[in-house]
This record gives C-alpha cells, structure tokens and sequence, in this order.
C-alpha cells in the first residue's frame, strides 16, 4: 500500500478525508484522525511528503546548506542539527558544499523543488546568493536561518561569539600571571578570524598588553590549513619566533596537540614550560597528557536554539523584526594551562 487512496479504500474514508487527516486540517475528528494512524502503524504505509507539499501541505522537511570546513568538530554539529530537528518531527535534507556560490545557488532551488518549509545555512549563504535567498523569505514567505555566516547578513542568524572565546582565554593566561602569548594559526584571512584577530587586539590593550610584542601572531604564510601537521609547523615557527612566550593560544584543538607534540619533542613541559590553550573541546582533549585546556563551543545547546529559532518561523509565520543571537561559548580548564613563572631554561 503506497498510495493515500489505497488507504482510504481500506478505511473506507474519503481520499479527502484521510489527506486532511495526514495534514493536520481542521475539521477532522479525533477518533478518525486515530483510525488512520493505527491504519498507517499497522500497515507500513508512509505518505509522500513531495506529493504532499506539491498539493500544498507540510512535507516536515527542513534543508541544511553546509560548507564543509575539515575539522572534527563539523560533523558533531551536523548529527545535533539533525537530531534536533528529528526530536521536533522534523527531516533533514543535507547538502554538502565547499567554498562555490554556484554550487550553493543549485543547492537552495534543489531544496524548494522538494518543498523544504525552511533552509538552514551553516556559513553562508554567499554574497551573491545573498539578495535571492532574501527574496525567497520575504515573497513566498520561506523559513531560513543562518548559522555563523561568513560575512555580515540581514537574515535570521544565530552565531558563537568568537570574540567573546578570544577574552575569557586571555584573560585567563593574563590571571595566571602569563604577559607574553603566542597565537597560534589565527589570521585575518581564515574562517571567522577577523573576528578573533579583532577581539584579541582590544583585549590585549586593556589589559595594557603591547600587541605584536607581548601578544604575537604566528602563523604559516603559506597555508591555510587547520590540523595536526599545520600545528607542528606552527610549533617550530613558535621555537623560532616566540622564545620568550610563556603562553599558547591556538586557533583549534587540531593545531594545539600539533604544537604540543613538538614542544615536546623538544624537550618542553606543558604547562611546565609553555601553557596551552586550543578551541573546540574534541572528545580527545581529554584524554591527552596533559589534558587540553580549550574553548567550548557548545554544541548541543547552539543547535537547539538554532533549530528553535527556524521552527518558530516555520510554526507562527514570519516577523517583521529580523532576530539574531549570540552564545557564548565556554573556556574549559585543562592541565595544560597553569600559572606563568615556572622554568624557563629553552628561553635562555
């Protein structure tokens, strides 16, 4: 049985009747709303939420636009995205993209041929996909949120206060007494680093910290990437150009355990010699000697007021007002941050 029809021949209701009842009309009542249910346990059968959403009802389908960024923590937020969404009665169709607006574009009309009753795009959408997927929310009334977008946007959005993440961390080393810091792989052009790099400069100068001396960046000038191998490069570059640091800032977990590997090959203590600090909070931050001091991004509860914000849209229509949030992430203590002071015999 695969056909509304077909089950309402065997409930002996109007094909009208059993289409209301699966799209939660008005005016059917309770008991034969129960009826076609049972029906629909007993026999297997599943309504097609295309068909549905052609003949104007709810397909429960949400998509999720995600540029891929090669680390670890991208796919903990995708299964809290979907999961979340599933909890609500929601289905996730994801689509996987790189750094291609056009690719993007296909994207978003793929997900209103099949009806979607909302988009959510993780990073983008890109600028020049900017004014369509705005008219899309305004003319025919599509539910759309934003997930840390790259660049500044006038669409529903909810993102991690990086900025916020790069002053509790300095803060911190500056409380333990660190007054020279490196910073490792953090630079204006990467993901979300303007933002960093911005925070860390201001920080810096309240705390009466000189930048570009008591702060310093470091970073591949022929790289982008972000993993482990990026941050053994990046430690050797710190042997070399920030002997007198005490402290580590990293730009990601990847890029902190990279650099630790090489301080210790190097004959260097963490924290003993050199405290860390890396962003993200893998699951093997943990369980590294020392444990990794990082920032928290707070997934799960990222995504949950991420998904509350699309289904709200989704369930009283869209407001005026265009809402935008916030979260603040969290700095989790480690052994590999302790108080500044200790040996400092590489530095000699």
């Amino acid at each position: 049985m695969n056909t509304t029809l077909a089950l309402a021949d065997y409930l002996g209701l109007s094909r009208w009747t059993v289409s209301r009842a699966l799209n939660g009309h008005a005016g059917v009542k309770a008991e034969t709303v129960e009826r076609v249910n049972a029906a629909m346990k007993t026999l297997g059968f599943s309504p097609n939420a295309l068909a549905r959403g052609l003949r104007g009802g709810k397909t429960g389908a949400v998509g999720i636009c995600f540029h891929t960024f090669g680390t670890p923590v991208f796919s903990k937020k995708l299964i809290a995205l979907q999961d979340s969404l599933r909890r609500r009665g929601y289905s996730a169709i994801i689509e996987l993209i790189e750094d291609d607006a056009a690719a993007e574009n296909r994207v978003i009309r793929h997900f209103l041929s099949l009806k979607v009753e909302g988009i959510i795009f993780v990073g983008g959408p890109q600028a020049v996909n900017l004014e369509f997927v705005r008219e899309l929310r305004n003319n025919n009334s599509l539910s759309v949120l934003v997930i840390d977008p790259f660049s500044e946007s006038d669409l529903p959005r909810i993102s991690l206060d990086r900025g916020y993440a790069m002053r509790v961390s300095l803060e911190k080393l500056y409380e333990l007494g660190h007054r020279k810091i490196a910073v490792l792989g953090i630079r204006q052009d990467v993901i979300y680093g303007a933002e960093r790099v911005a925070s860390l400069d201001k920080v810096s100068k309240e705390l009466g910290l000189e930048w570009g001396k008591s702060v310093k960046l470091i970073i591949d000038e022929e790289s982008r990437r972000m993993d482990f191998d990026a941050g053994r490069k990046l430690g050797r570059k710190f042997l070399v150009e920030a002997r007198d640091c005490s402290a580590i800032m990293a730009i990601n977990d990847q890029v902190a355990i990279g650099a630790m590997r090489v301080l210790l090959e190097n004959g260097l203590s963490v924290p003993g010699n050199v405290s860390l600090i890396g962003f993200d909070n893998l699951d093997c931050s943990s369980h590294l000697h020392p444990t990794l001091a990082s920032v928290d991004q707070r997934i799960e509860y990222f995504t949950e007021e991420a998904v509350e914000m699309l289904v709200q849209q989704i369930v009283e229509g869209l407001q005026d007002e265009v809402e935008a949030k916030l979260v603040e992430p969290e700095l989790v203590l480690g052994e590999s941050m302790a108080p500044a002071g200790k040996s400092r015999d590489f530095a000699q």
